[in-house]
């Protein structure tokens, strides 16, 4: 299945499939499908199926395969040329962090924990404080 989307610059354009960036990132290792396949515990008829769209990975597959060939899920998945996105910074780290559901859970727990366990989590954030001054 091609994807088609329309970009202003420069009007409509074809992304590229998952199966289409999963052949052509095999070819760049030098690997036929049954080779790629074994590394992963699968028949070369699944790859063959994946490169050819008629299947689709799981996403635990795709991840593996996105680490495997050291790239992003965006670019594995054709939303995206950009290979691996670029490190980000402390701040957005943190804002990333602070809009993950997982972390607004913990830091809801605060409140659930005893006096010395938030004493000490404050006094460890001033400490850390301290080390950078």
């Amino acid at each position: 299945m091609q994807f088609v989307y329309y970009n202003k610059i420069k009007g409509v354009v074809q992304m590229t499939t998952f199966g289409e960036r999963l052949r052509g990132l095999r070819i760049e290792k030098e690997l036929n499908q049954e080779e790629f396949g074994k590394l992963f515990n699968m028949p070369k008829s699944r790859i063959s199926q994946y490169e050819t769209n008629k299947r689709q990975a799981d996403d635990q597959t795709k991840k593996l395969f996105a680490d495997y060939f050291k790239v992003s899920l965006d670019y594995l998945m054709g939303r995206s040329d950009i290979r691996t996105p670029e490190a980000l910074t402390l701040d957005e780290e943190l804002q990333q962090l602070l809009s993950n559901p997982d972390t607004l859970v913990a830091f809801k727990d605060f409140n659930n924990l005893s006096d010395t366990d938030k004493q000490e989590i404050i006094n460890f954030i001033k400490f850390k404080k301290q080390q950078n001054k």
